[in-house]
């Protein structure tokens, strides 16, 4: 009696995943941050509440946070969402933030995302529409949370004023 002998075919990875893999050890290498790869999705996600905390409002204010957040030199990575309607802030992870530092912000659309969550990180191969409105740089300290949302609460209560 012979024993059956089992062979495989095993086919290369698409060059789609190939590329990903790669963007994800760059971001991994050169930022430190938890990112993986949704292979259904064909994108990179950034794991929220440790590292990195996340937040998300809509493009006119991010728009404005961003400006004023540069004047202050507290400038960070910030994402369009493919709908182009809102923007997400990476700011340093934020454990001890209390759940009432974005109340008055929900009317305005702002929000933090909770620990646990997922960001979407762009890349060139899985594109999906998620872009950089300000890419992350090398040995560039994040804004605090806070930061973003304090001069979010500011620009808001300007315009109700």
């Amino acid at each position: 009696m012979t024993a059956g002998v089992m062979t495989t075919m095993t086919q290369p990875a698409p060059d789609w995943l190939r590329e990903l893999a790669a963007a994800r050890a760059h971001y991994e290498e050169l930022f430190g941050w938890p990112v993986s790869v949704q292979v259904g999705q064909r994108q990179l996600v950034v794991a929220l509440g440790q590292t990195l905390d996340a937040i998300t409002m809509p493009a006119s204010l991010g728009a404005r946070v961003h400006g004023q957040l540069g004047i202050a030199m507290l400038t960070g990575p910030v994402i369009a969402h493919p709908d182009s309607a809102r923007w997400t802030f990476l700011t340093q992870g934020a454990t001890t933030m209390p759940g009432e530092i974005v109340d008055g912000l929900g009317n305005h659309e702002v929000h933090h995302a909770a620990s646990g969550e997922y960001a979407v990180v762009p890349t060139e191969c899985g594109g999906g529409g998620w872009c950089w409105i300000h890419e992350p740089r090398p040995h560039q300290m994040l804004p605090s949370a806070y930061a973003v949302i304090a001069t979010a609460r500011r620009l808001c209560s300007a315009a109700v004023a």
